[in-house]
């Protein structure tokens, strides 16, 4: 795996940065923008408030793009891996973006909607991937054009309250705690439009809500005024995530790994088992390469747990003092009071319950390859009548 890095003359600043700085957020350099890590509480606090009420996450830095035109399902099933023919109008779909080599450029969640598609991309490629939205739509000539909603200020709702919260800022006739998970909606509240999908990067429940720039503060400020939600910065996002077992591009995924090494396969449109055919207007950028991945591949990503300490990238995964795998992320669980994280690690070893060591600065500290999530998933079901 190659170390991403972003380089930038200037940080870029959220449209809320000073309200940030006015909640004393401490901000670092994150993709190019200038991010709020932590608040006052610390990330300790940040991550149990959202595992166990509601937390806000200023997300606005991801690349939120509108496709419309006549092509739009086959530019969308060219460019991204999802399955998209039998998804109804709102229905969002988490997929990946592939280059030739069947290398990820990206993951993104694109949601199909009545006259366009919906698609947001991590902050750190997003102007790559509009790139690749530009030779696919050149060298395709498909009739679509694109917008990047650049002044959409984007705030993620998470946690077992976020419904809460969301019924009492805009009301219950709205029925937001009733949408299915990865389902998107546009509502109307007092002549202002607000854009809501019910998803997230935490394990939780939870929504992303994109608002025009003028709107932002006013909503943050209601989602504040409910008592049951506070921010929280990039640090406790990151524990979140990991704990729930999710992966984030640039350390378990990035153009050099394919989704065979990084089990995201799962992602990838495969073909009807009857019939062999793929039901789709037409095929992804990587397939032709990835039964080739699969064949070469010599490792895949794994879960672990330290057994003391903590391990980060880019400490080595060891067996009997050999090199078997490298670290990809590695954090404190607040949840499981231990040290958890991703590895690559190569393929002869890679299986739940082998114990290995990882090599912290010099120490060899045993770790146990662990099935994920972490911690249970606790995504919106409808319960069946």
């Amino acid at each position: 795996m190659k170390k991403i890095s972003y380089s930038f003359t200037q940080l870029m600043k959220l449209h809320l940065h000073d309200y940030h700085v006015n909640l004393k957020a401490k901000m670092v350099p994150f993709a190019g923008y200038d991010m709020p890590v932590q608040y006052p509480q610390g990330v300790l606090k940040e991550h149990l408030y959202c595992r166990e009420s509601c937390g806000l996450f200023d997300v606005s830095h991801m690349g939120q793009v509108k496709v419309f035109g006549e092509d739009r399902m086959k530019f969308v099933e060219t460019l991204t891996t999802g399955e998209f023919q039998t998804k109804k109008s709102g229905q969002s779909v988490l997929c990946l973006i592939l280059n030739e080599k069947a290398g990820i450029i990206d993951d993104t969640i694109v949601a199909k909607r009545d006259d366009h598609i919906h698609i947001v991309v991590n902050a750190g490629n997003k102007f790559i991937d509009m790139k690749q939205m530009d030779k696919i739509i050149k060298d395709y000539n498909y009739k679509v054009q694109y917008e990047y909603l650049k002044d959409k200020p984007l705030i993620a709702v998470q946690g077992p309250n976020a419904h809460k919260v969301l019924n009492e800022v805009f009301g219950t006739e709205y029925n937001l705690d009733k949408i299915p998970f990865m389902f998107m909606v546009n509502i109307q509240k007092n002549g202002i439009d607000y854009q809501i999908n019910r998803c997230g990067y935490t394990g939780e429940d939870g929504y992303e809500i994109s608002v025009e720039n003028s709107k932002a503060q006013e909503l943050c400020d209601k989602l504040l005024a409910t008592k049951m939600a506070q921010f929280c910065g990039l640090g406790a996002r990151d524990s979140l995530r990991l704990e729930a077992g999710l992966c984030l591009h640039g350390h378990e995924m990035d153009d050099t790994i394919s989704p065979y090494e990084a089990k995201l396969m799962w992602t990838v449109r495969k073909p009807n088992k009857e019939t062999g055919k793929y039901n789709e207007s037409a095929a992804f950028i990587g397939r032709d390469a990835l039964p080739q991945r699969q064949k070469d591949a010599k490792f895949k990503r794994m879960g672990f747990i330290t057994q003391s300490g903590i391990a980060r990238p880019p400490c080595d995964i060891e067996f009997q003092g050999q090199k078997i795998g490298s670290v990809t992320s590695g954090t404190y669980s607040p949840n499981l009071k231990k040290g958890l994280g991703f590895a690559f690690v190569n393929n002869e070893y890679a299986k739940d319950g082998t114990q290995l060591q990882a090599d912290i600065r010099g120490s060899k500290v045993n770790i146990t390859l662990s099935p994920t999530p972490f911690v249970p998933q606790r995504y919106y079901k409808p319960e069946k009548k």
